[in-house]
Formats: C-alpha cells, structure tokens, sequence
C-alpha cells in the first residue's frame, strides 16, 4: 500500500485503493510464506490493481522475475496496459518466444520490469520463461490452457489412419470391447468412453509406436506428445468418441514442470475461484491457500466505485425462448435469427468447432458478415466496427470485450462443458456434473458478459438448449446476486407470446426510459435479495478430495503405483457423502493402478486390493454405463496369460450363436421356410418381394424382425439383436436414377425411433440404418442432412452375399447338430458361422462401408 504511494500513476488511474484492494493486500502481507495463494474479487473492483501491485512490491523487494499470466492475449495487453497506467514497468511478452522484442525481453529478464503474457508463455513443452513469481489473473479460466501440455488430441477428420490405428490398439489389448470398437468405427459411438486403464498403461509401448509414427506428418499434438513419450503414457486416461481420441492424466502434472513448479510464489486471483477444489485440479496443487478479507470492510452495496481503468458490469437481459410455448425447434431458430437481424450484430458462443458452425447455419441471417475468433484471440476489429455482423466463437466465454455499441446481443447454446472430451466423459458418461458445477457456473457468467464490460452497458442474452435452461434454473441460488436477479427476471418471462417477447428485446436494442424502467426493478430485486449464496452440492467433500487427488495423479505419473492406490484411497473416503458417481471413477482408478502395483510385488494382496475397489466401483457408478464397459477383473488380468492379443468374444456374435442354437429349426430336417422368399426377394426389384426378402433374411439372422403394419411412415425392415444392437433398412430396389433425394434419407433417418415406439424399448447405442438401393451416390443436401448420423448406402449386392453366407450356414448347422443338444451344438454352430463369415462382426462390414453423409 506504500508501493501505492510511490507510484508515478497516468492521467485516469485510481487515486486511492479501495476497502477490498486494502484488505486483500493486508491479508497478502501476512501470508508471504505461503507458495500458492488465492484471492477472489468481483469484476470491476480493481483485481488488475491489486495483481499489478503485488508483481511489482516482489519485483522491487525480492528481486524477482516476476511475470502476470492472463488466459488470452487480448486480456494480458489490457493487464498491461493498466500496468502502464498505473506506473508499473511493464513489458508485452504474448506470443510466440521468436517474435517478443528482444530489449523487453532482457528487460524483464534482468529483473527490470514485470513480464505481462498468457498462460502457454510457461505452460508448453518447451517454455522459454523462467518466471521467480507468478501472478494468474482470470485463474478460473485455466484448465484447458494447462491441461492441453499434456493433452494428444487426434482429430479423426484430419488422422484417420493415428484414430484407427490407436483404436485398433486399445481393443487388441483389452481397453476396448469389441462392441465398443464397432460403434467408435462405425461412428454411432453415442457418448465418450474412458479406455480400460490398465490395459492402456500396458499397452502403452505399442500406442508409443502408433504415435511415434504418427510424428513424421507434424501433428498439432506433437508438442504435447514430447511431455507424454518415454513414460508418461502409462500415467494416462485415454478418451475416444466417434470423432476423436484424447489422451492426458487425470490431473496434470504440474509437481514436474519446472517453470511452474521452482516459482517462489503463485497467486492465483479470480472474480470466482469456487469452494469445489477446482482450483487444485486445474493447476496440480496439493494445496492452495485462500486469502480471506473482513466482509463487514465492504458492503456488498457500499458506494464503492468502479476502479479507474477497470471493467465494471452492466445490465444484462435474460431471454429464454425455448420455454415459450409459442415456439418450436423450427421456429426458436427463426426467431433467433430475427433477433440477430433486429439489432444487427451478435455474439454466438457454443461449446465446440461443431456446434458453432451448426448454430451459425441455422439462426445466420442472409447476407450477414460473418466472422470467427480463435482460442487467443479478441474480437476482430472489423467486426467492432461493422455496422452489421455475427461474430461466432466456440468455447470461448471469456477474453472477449465488446463494450458499448461494439455488440448488444449475446447468443449462448448449451450447457457450456465439453472444452475436450474428458470434460464431457465427466458430464455425459460418468455423470458426475458436480465436478464441474463450478467450471459450468463461472463460463456461464463469463460468457454472458462479453457485451457488459463497463457499467453503463446493457445487452440481451439469448439462451438456447434445455440444459442450459436446467442449469439456470438449478443452480441460480448459486449465482453471485447481480446475474441471479437478472436470470430470475428472465426466467419470469416464460408466460410472455413470442410478440411480447419481440416487444422486450426490442427495448433492450433501443434503450431509452422504458429499458431504465426494467434495470430499476431488477436492481430492487437484487439489493432486496439478502440471500446468502448456496454452496455447490458436494462442494466441500470435492474441495477436501482435491489434495489427495493430485497426490495421486502425481504418483501415478512417476508409476508408484502402489503410492497412487493408497492416495486414491484418501480421496475416495474424502469424497464419501458427496458425489457417488465421481467417486465410482477414483474407486475404478484405485482398482486399476492395483492391477499395475501387483507386478513384482505381492499378487495375491493387490488382486484383492483391486476387487475391493472395483466392487465398490459398481455399486457408485450405479444409473451409469460407463463401468460395464470396462474389464472388472482383476484376477483374470493378473491370471498368466492374460497379456496376449486375444480379443475377448464379440457379444453380439455370442448372443447370435445362443439365438441360432436354440431356434427349433436348427433340430428340424424341413426345408427352410426362409430360403425361398430370401431368394426370390433379394435377387430382383419388386418392393414388396424384396421386403419379404428382408424380413426372412432378419430372422436367418437370428434377430426378431419388427412386424409390418402397413403404416405410412414405417421401415422397410428392422432386425432387432435383443438390447445389444438394431439394424433399421429403407429399400428402394426399384429407384431409378443417379443419386438417392434428401427426402429419402430423411425417412431413413426415422426409422430407429420409429421402432423404438413400436415396441416400447430404448434403441441400443451402435445401431444403425441402411438405404439400400442400386443408386450409387446422394445429392449434396441428402449429404448434408445425414451429417452425423449412422446410416450408410448399400446396393443390394452384399445383402445378397450375406444371404448366401448364412443359407449355406444353416445347411452345415443342421447337417451337424441337429442331433446335438443345445449345450454340444453351441461351439459346432459358432465354429459353423465363424469359418462362412456370417457372424455380424463378419458381415456388418459389407453394409456399413458408405456412410451417406460421404456418399
């Protein structure tokens, strides 16, 4: 504070600190010992400040590199800009270490003024700042920054051969069943799943193969592969989806990254910095101390002022169309796109690459510019200045000010989470929100405020998807009380018709009077709001986790398993009372690294560590999937042997051969009543004949086949694998022409839910649809309209194939076992279909070859 003083401070810089800045820097004096410490002040009140003065007093009386760590590029020349005005030497070190201006660098090198750049200046594999202290502004915003040192993502777009191979890696060793393996090749994957962890770490020199190959195209990952290689993968979770592979630790292991880990001291400062133990996770923390101020030093609405130089906070109005009961899926795009065209500019953020470009097609208005900003960068100053334009961001909630006229209408679609794909495996598959709660709350309040950085500023905030309205609606206890009101508020207006609701974002675009009106009752409704802010559910067994967790994660990079199990073990009975189903990940985590601590060690007490641990794995993760996935068996594992290639039996290949064993016809020396209308059928055009042909060929198959109803809208044919698989079919043997309509794939595309109504029961995730038909391509919207979807194009050749197959089957199965009874028969009737390929996993690869979206 006496630093204060003697600052040489720019025209427009604060004159005095504030109460909060005073009682954070008081509590930060008596703390000076402490390596991680934390503060949290509310946007607007002078962080920056604060931040500014604490690099400085270290650089002056400790003669210290010090340097100020933002998330982005934009928000660290700001810092330093206000570093600058406020009378801090301050030096601009964003972006690549090539490009910095050598005399700043030797600047700050020398101790001679405080280094302003992002996080990636020293989190990357190769950092070329050695900071002695580290100020982390924004530090909520970090994860995916940190994270990403050690993060392989392999896009299948862009690798699909990487994809394939590490794919067909991790099912040759286990990690994958072979159903697993179906669905991420055929791209029906419908969520992420966690590969087996012990397999993966066993199978870590042939994956290092497959990368190290990989390496000779230069991967953007090559980077993050350098920290990983000789080792480290073994200590890695490994993610796949239909789309991606990702690989990183559970926790990153910042305890060995020396730019971060040889600072003296690191401030983390946030306007949230949560109560969950997030903070820990994101930066591999052991323990970061939280400086606490008096809160009776400052009321919540003292006449406290925006600090000079700083952001404050404007008003923001909530609309929730989708709970309008005047509009449905084609109309909420429309009228979002009306609104974009009514005030003329839009900032659209979704959660990913490609949900953005979705987004943007459906509610873009014509003719309208367009622009897109990357993960660092500020809005384009084009579009700051345009007088029309959408600009559209994915996962980017925060590093974005558009101030004033620059933008008021912010459009925000789902529930922000996914930032990667363990992110999702935590949200979608494991179903443990309550680890992210935190994350979730503070980008949806960083992101609904792009277009409110100062406190005259008003904005509207569309928000689109039912998760994002459940969260809101959840959670708003937990919101600090400024965006509560306005979330209520905007939550109140459900009742109003879509032209009431035309009318109020009308008066957000205008301002005037009426827009006063609305921002005088929402902050009577805030000011009146006594309320103390909910703690997070689970929140405090998470924070009292978080230790151990890193312990853990730390062990098992360095693979002391043994150390990582008994670690593991403090987490889970700190999060006991809290969160079932993330503590079923640490109870598996536990049971795995066991698995792994049992080599050369004592196998018999490590097997029945890792049972124990698996068990109570099943029953936390209960209302989940994600475990039945995965291999349990820690005896088997262990069990000699138990390191070959053998792929373990595909199941829907075993349920065809339990089905076929036990069909009467197998014991019966009538003719099939099958064969003739599956060869009068499938070799010719009648649509009629050849549906018979379909549905004949289906029960061959071994699948019960949904029954005709002669409805308008109903499949061609639908073979039904019990609860483990569903292959729906459109035949058109009669189209003519070159390419199949959009309108047909569209039918197509209903025929699995259409099933599912028939007969009352959930499709199984993998299925798939066919159009078969001798067209051989689709017309370009036909491509575009089956995007994402599992459907595929076939002639009707390969069901012929199949037909042939599986007839000449059937005539060896009852040739040799109609006589057997069903326990003999069962290995002569699988051995039968293996050697004819007509096993699904056999013939499923003659159909599913042309997805149409690339036909």
């Amino acid at each position: 504070m006496a630093l204060f003083e003697l600052l040489e401070r720019g025209p427009g810089a604060p004159s005095e600190l504030h109460p909060r800045q005073r009682g954070v820097l008081s509590a930060y004096m008596e703390k000076l010992k402490s390596k991680d410490l934390a503060f949290e002040m509310p946007t607007g009140s002078g962080k920056t400040l604060v931040g500014c003065l604490i690099a400085e007093w270290r650089r002056r009386n400790k003669s210290e590199r010090v340097a100020y760590l933002a998330p982005t590029r934009q928000l660290a020349q700001q810092a330093a800009r206000l570093a600058d005005l406020y009378g801090v030497p301050a030096v601009d070190l964003t972006g690549k270490h090539k490009d910095w201006d050598r005399s700043a660098a030797q600047r700050f090198l020398r101790g001679h003024a405080v280094a302003f750049a992002t996080v990636n200046a020293v989190f990357n594999s190769s950092p070329k700042m050695a900071p002695q202290a580290l100020i982390l502004d924004d530090a909520h915003a970090a994860e995916s920054p940190v994270a990403s040192t050690w993060s392989v993502r392999i896009e299948r777009d862009r690798e699909d051969t990487t994809y394939d191979q590490v794919v067909e890696v991790l099912t040759a060793c286990g990690a994958f069943s072979t159903a697993v393996a179906r669905r991420l090749h055929h791209r029906t994957a419908g969520r992420v799943y966690l590969a087996g962890v012990a397999e993966t770490a066993k199978a870590a020199p042939k994956l290092e193969r497959v990368l190290e190959h990989a390496l000779t195209f230069e991967p953007e990952w090559r980077f993050a592969y350098g920290k990983l290689r000789h080792g480290g993968l073994a200590a890695c979770l490994v993610y796949v989806n239909s789309d991606e592979v990702f690989i990183r630790p559970v926790i990153a292991p910042t305890l060995s990254h020396k730019q971060f880990e040889d600072a003296s001291q690191r401030i983390y400062m946030s306007a949230t910095l949560g109560n969950g133990g997030e903070l820990e996770r994101t930066f591999g923390r052991r323990q970061i101390e939280r400086i606490e101020v008096d809160p009776s030093a400052f009321a919540r609405n003292d006449a406290e002022s925006v600090s000079e130089g700083e952001a404050g906070s404007g008003r923001r109005f909530f609309c929730f169309p989708g709970l309008s009961s005047g509009l449905g899926d084609e109309g909420l795009s429309g009228f979002v796109r009306e609104q974009i065209d009514a005030f003329g500019k839009a900032l659209v953020i979704a959660r990913s690459d490609g949900e953005r470009k979705k987004l943007v097609d459906a509610v873009a208005p014509a003719g309208m510019p367009q622009w897109t900003t990357g993960e660092a960068d500020d809005a384009p100053d084009a579009f700051r200045v345009a007088e029309r334009g959408l600009l559209a961001a994915a996962n980017r909630y925060d590093g974005i000010d558009l101030p004033g006229d620059a933008c008021r209408l912010v459009v925000m679609h789902g529930c922000p989470t996914g930032a990667h794909l363990q992110e999702r495996f935590f949200y979608e598959s494991l179903g443990a929100d309550v680890v992210l709660n935190e994350r979730i709350r503070t980008r949806l309040i960083q992101g609904t405020g792009r277009a409110t950085r100062g406190s005259g500023d008003r904005a509207a905030i569309i928000m689109l998807g039912r998760d994002l309205e459940n969260f809101c609606t959840t959670q708003l206890d937990t919101m600090p009380h400024e965006i509560r009101a306005e979330i209520n508020f905007g939550l109140e207006q459900d009742e109003l018709s879509v032209v009431e609701l035309r009318e109020a974002l009308a008066t957000v675009s205008a301002g005037g009077d009426e827009w006063a009106a609305v921002d005088r009752f929402i902050r009577n409704r805030e000011e009146s709001d006594d309320r103390a802010n909910r703690v997070l559910g689970g929140a405090p067994q998470l924070q009292a986790a978080a230790r151990f967790e890193v312990e853990a994660a730390s062990a098992a990079w360095h693979r002391d398993w043994a150390r990582a199990v008994e670690r593991a073990r403090k987490a889970i009975e700190a999060l006991a009372g809290g969160d079932s189903h993330y503590r079923a990940l640490w109870q598996y985590l536990a049971g795995a690294w066991a698995v792994l601590a049992a080599e050369g060690a004592d196998e018999t007490h490590w097997t029945g560590v890792a049972e124990r641990h698996f068990a109570d794995a099943r029953v936390s993760a209960e209302g989940t999937q994600w475990l039945s996935e995965l291999n349990l068996d820690a005896a088997g594992f262990l069990a000699p042997g138990s390191e070959t290639e053998d792929v373990a039996p595909d199941v829907l290949d075993e349920w065809v051969v339990d089905q076929i064993t036990g069909h009467p016809l197998r014991a019966s020396m009538k003719r099939l009543p099958q064969e003739q209308p599956v060869r009068e059928g499938l070799w010719q055009t009648d649509s009629a004949r050849f549906e018979h042909g379909l549905a004949s060929l289906g029960e061959l198959l071994g699948a019960a086949v949904l029954q005709r109803s002669s409805a308008h809208s109903e499949p061609d044919a639908v073979w039904m694998f019990g609860e483990h698989f569903w292959l729906a079919i459109e035949a058109k043997s009669e189209a003519t022409g070159p390419k199949v309509a959009a309108k047909r794939v569209r039918e197509a595309l209903t025929h699995l839910n259409y099933a599912a109504g028939a007969t009352h029961r959930e499709v199984p995730e993998g299925s798939v649809t066919l159009l078969v038909t001798p067209q051989e391509e689709v017309t370009s919207d036909a491509a575009l309209v089956a995007t994402g979807r599992p459907l595929f194009l076939v002639g009707p050749e390969p069901l012929q194939q199949m037909a042939e197959r599986l007839l000449a089957a059937w005539d060896a199965i009852r040739a040799e076992t109609s006589r057997l009874a069903p326990t003999e028969a069962r290995p002569v009737v699988a051995d039968i279909l293996s050697k004819r390929q007509a096993l699904p996993s056999q013939w499923l690869g003659l159909v599913t070859t042309r997805p149409v979206a690339a036909a």
